[in-house]
């Protein structure tokens, strides 16, 4: 089970923002970022009953486009720029003053210095990645096809199905393998297989793609390849399961021991596989799409063997575009950024560096990160904000009129057993075991991913270590995890816009109490949280009568949402959106609880023309402030839990009554919805 995820909504790793031409990255002062609550922001001559979102954001929205570099761009974006440009100091210092060799100093520094070589990158060519074009050649037989299905898992190369480190569902303090369906180039399985005009000359653009990345990787007949790789995917695309219906936990648990799994894979020789590609063989697996991986094995007795060489050929290019020469980087660009995303052009070099610095030694960057950032006192406000929010909530069940006391107190026990992790861990993890060649890149890379799924493999038959993240301190994120039942606020969301500890009250409830801390809360009660026990197993602590009120109430947030246009003619898939709209909604109101305890006994009076109550508002909207591209919303649209900013914003408010009596606005004719 995935932890669900706040924030960022661009495949954009660690790290997105704003493009500098040239020359050393400025480090943003605190003053150039907007306070959690900005009057400046806002757009007063927009109607705020009819569009609230163009109200609160709409004057920066205006005199901030979206840079060329980027497919949305809006206060997530500037952040994340000011916390690379932090980033990138830090391993410009350690270029420059490597340390000890081996120190963790040194490595995000020899990491960063080769990637930043571009004159070696060039020159090196494809000689880094021949070796692996060249033992695809030798493939003869169906025997071989497995060794190097487990190969190109061993290198961080996506190809078949993946298997990765989870905790059981059942019982949430063991960590078991789990198989996915994974191993296509195109965002999910529908973008190869709907039929509208749209999708067809998309499909032809990847076709496209797929033939230059093979020309580029000297392929020998890259346009009859690249046909062969299309339709290969599109049969792994048949066979696996829509993006929503993966949010159902019972879909996707399906434990069973090696020999199980085995005769899911007749035709692989599973037992040789999961050794090659260092998958411990002992113990459960959950394969989570059964049929996904009868797919995989039926390709593997069926699919010519040529086809099967052309699809790996492809996924090795794909995996290591970005770090081979300019034309490759150049052509991968030219697909998923600009045509997937609508982007203009690439972020400059300096920042792809800095993300993949921070995604490969991304704890080692961490440390220097958070002694710049984040000061002890600004850890215990946010900490504090957070048991103000956990308190609301636990007040909030306790006056709930649809949901019995046994059924209450059981949600309370989950909500005061959630942990609460702020900032930084208190354990840095170790990069030992992975060294450095100087000017490699591709190399360092290649290391690093094998270091990394090493470091994941190795959880597998262990207990859960409760203290690791699944961020680092430098993510502008959070997210809830559902089987450790617990949130996780990464300093770098805790800075101005979206929290700023000598902001008034009113404002960091809005912006993060409401937006980041309630939100995340939410996600331990949503259509997937409220699966889970306090301890994190999957099990039903409901009523059959409350349970039926719960799914009532989602439903008509997935309604609601099935009901509403994205971008152009695409709706959302409201079952694919229902966690985090219930998330957010659920963060508003309980945001809003903890605000009138903190006024209570206290003046509402308006300061700089707003009550506290309109700021709150105004604060949750301000923290969305964001501009989408049409390619990237309907992308995310298609594929992506979350909606677009603008709908976190103007569809969640129409479900808040407070926010309707603090703007004057008239009610709705019909009910709106409520869950928590």
């Amino acid at each position: 089970m995935r932890p669900a995820i706040a924030r960022l909504t661009l495949a954009l790793a660690l790290f997105g923002g704003l493009a500098f031409a040239h020359g050393r990255a400025p480090v943003l002062a605190e003053a150039e970022l907007a306070a959690p609550f900005d009057p400046a922001t806002m757009n007063t001559k927009v109607n705020a009953c009819k569009d609230f979102f163009g109200y609160a954001t709409g004057t920066w929205r205006a005199t901030h486009p979206i840079p060329a570099a980027y497919s949305e761009y809006g206060y997530i974006e500037q952040l994340v720029d000011t916390t690379r440009g932090i980033v990138r100091q830090t391993l410009d210092d350690a270029r420059a003053h490597p340390g000890a060799a081996a120190s963790e100093t040194q490595k995000i520094g020899a990491l960063y210095g080769s990637c930043m070589d571009t004159a070696s990158i060039e020159a090196a060519g494809l000689t880094p990645i021949a070796p692996e074009l060249a033992r695809i050649a030798t493939i003869t037989s169906r025997a071989a096809l497995g060794a190097e299905l487990a190969h190109l898992q061993t290198i961080g190369v996506d190809a078949g199905f993946a298997i990765s480190p989870t905790q059981d569902f059942k019982d949430s303090r063991q960590v078991i393998a789990e198989v996915d369906q994974a191993g296509i180039g195109l965002p999910e399985r529908d973008y190869y297989l709907r039929a509208d005009a749209e999708s067809r000359t998309l499909r032809a653009h990847y076709l496209a793609h797929v033939n230059r990345i093979l020309t580029l990787g000297g392929d020998t007949s890259p346009a009859t390849d690249a046909q062969a790789v299309l339709r290969f995917e599109t049969a792994l695309a048949r066979g696996s399961q829509p993006a929503a219906d993966l949010r159902s936990p019972e879909a996707v648990y399906h434990p069973m021991l090696v020999a199980r799994f085995a005769a899911l894979t007749p035709h692989l020789s599973l037992r040789s596989y999961l050794a090659e590609s260092n998958v411990p063989s002992g113990g459960s697996f959950n394969v989570a799409e059964p049929t996904y991986v009868r797919t995989v094995d039926r390709a593997l007795a069926t699919a010519p063997l040529a086809q099967w060489r052309a699809y790996f050929r492809w996924r090795v290019l794909d995996a290591y575009a970005a770090v081979l020469p300019k034309r490759f980087e150049d052509e991968s660009f030219s697909f998923n950024g600009r045509i997937l995303n609508g982007a203009k052009e690439q972020l400059p070099r300096w920042k792809r560096c800095v993300t993949a610095t921070s995604s490969l030694l991304g704890e080692a960057v961490g440390q220097a990160y958070v002694a710049k950032t984040f000061p002890p006192a600004a850890k215990q406000r946010a900490l504090d904000m957070s048991l103000r929010i956990r308190s609301a909530y636990r007040a909030e069940i306790a006056a709930l009129t649809w949901m019995t006391p046994a059924t209450k107190r059981t949600a309370i026990a989950k909500l005061d057993a959630m942990g609460l992790k702020v900032g930084y861990p208190d354990r840095w993890r170790s990069y030992a075991g992975y060294s450095l060649a100087p000017t490699t890149y591709l190399r360092n890379v290649e290391r690093g991913r094998a270091f990394e799924r090493g470091y994941q493999l190795a959880k597998i038959g262990k207990p859960v270590d409760r203290t690791q993240w699944s961020m680092t301190p430098q993510t502008v994120n959070a997210y809830n995890d559902t089987q450790r039942n617990e949130i996780v606020l990464p300093a770098a969301q805790l800075q101005r816009p979206f929290f700023d500890e000598n902001a008034p009250d009113p404002d960091n409830l809005g912006a993060t109490g409401a937006g980041t801390v309630g939100h995340e809360m939410t996600h331990g009660f949503d259509d997937e949280g409220h699966k889970f026990d306090k301890s994190g197993n999957l099990a039903n602590w409901w009523t059959a009568k409350d349970l039926a009120q719960f799914n009532a109430r989602a439903n008509c947030v997935i309604k609601q949402f099935d009901n509403t246009v994205a971008v152009g003619a695409t709706h959302y898939q409201g079952r694919l959106v229902s966690g985090e709209a219930i998330a957010d909604l659920g963060g508003v109101v309980i945001g809003y609880r903890a605000l009138e305890t903190s006024l209570a006994g206290k003046s509402h009076d308006a300061v700089d023309g707003f009550t506290p109550e309109q700021r709150y508002f105004l604060a949750y909207a301000q923290s969305w402030t964001e501009s989408v591209r049409p390619e990237a919303a309907k992308r995310q649209a298609l594929t992506d839990p979350h909606p677009i900013p603008r709908d976190r914003v103007n569809v969640t408010l129409a479900d808040v009554p407070e926010w309707y009596a603090a703007f004057n606005c008239p009610k709705p004719p019909k009910p709106v919805c409520s869950v928590w």
